[in-house]
């Protein structure tokens, strides 16, 4: 499903596929980690925890950040359930996912990142999408300066409440109070365009800067 810069279309169609979405505040969800499907991410940081901010750092086109959103994509699929991807610069490649997958994604098509903090804020409250991606990494440097580090407060405050999975991606590090921040140091180059989605996978190297379960933990892997 797609949507464009129409935030009060947004909320309808919310409605519209969820007729039945929860609207009181509950408990607060016990902690867990939504798997990523791919095993150096998921060894590393345990999966990406629920009712907390991820932040996935990946500046360049050959980071792997693309190929990371499919795979999740295909893993959300896979268990039958729902992911919402908060496009901020309309750049996802619908094309390269089965039809299976797609039936699971709501995808919403920005044009700034005010429009994606707007829709962002809407389906962290909508409850029923167990992933929310928002990718922000090829907005402009001057619109991700300006965000307030309010909104992310705010987030937060929902994540709590709601136990959703938050996946921000960005070109730099941006995101305050996260419970962990992942820096992408693959730099692909011209093989993305000739290898497969799991052999760049495969050779994946990632830095966790910050994980809060290990109070600030740095180091760097590599698969193979």
């Amino acid at each position: 499903m797609q949507i464009k810069g129409n935030i009060v279309e947004l909320r309808q169609i919310l409605r519209a596929q969820f007729p039945h979405v929860r609207q009181t505040v509950e408990e607060p969800h016990a902690a867990q980690a939504q798997s990523t499907g791919i095993g150096l991410l998921d060894a590393l940081s345990g999966g990406f925890p629920s009712g907390g901010v991820t932040e996935l750092v990946g500046n360049g086109d050959g980071s792997g950040s693309a190929q990371i959103i499919s795979n999740l994509l295909e893993q959300i699929a896979g268990e039958g359930r729902f992911m919402a991807l908060v496009d901020g610069a309309d750049s996802f490649d619908a094309g390269a996912m089965g039809p299976e997958a797609l039936a699971r994604l709501l995808w919403v098509r920005c044009s700034t990142a005010v429009d994606a903090l707007k829709a962002s804020d809407l389906l962290l409250r909508d409850r029923n999408h167990s992933l929310v991606v928002l990718d922000l990494k090829l907005n402009p440097t001057k619109e991700l300066r300006r965000i307030s580090s309010s909104i992310w407060f705010r987030y937060r405050r929902l994540l709590e409440e709601n136990g959703v999975t938050f996946l921000v991606v960005t070109p730099f590090p941006l995101v305050s109070g996260v419970a962990c921040r992942i820096e992408l140091k693959s730099e692909f180059g011209i093989l993305a365009a000739s290898a497969s989605r799991s052999e760049l996978l495969s050779q994946l190297k990632v830095s966790v800067t910050h994980w809060v379960s290990c109070k600030r933990a740095h180091f760097v892997a590599q698969t193979g």
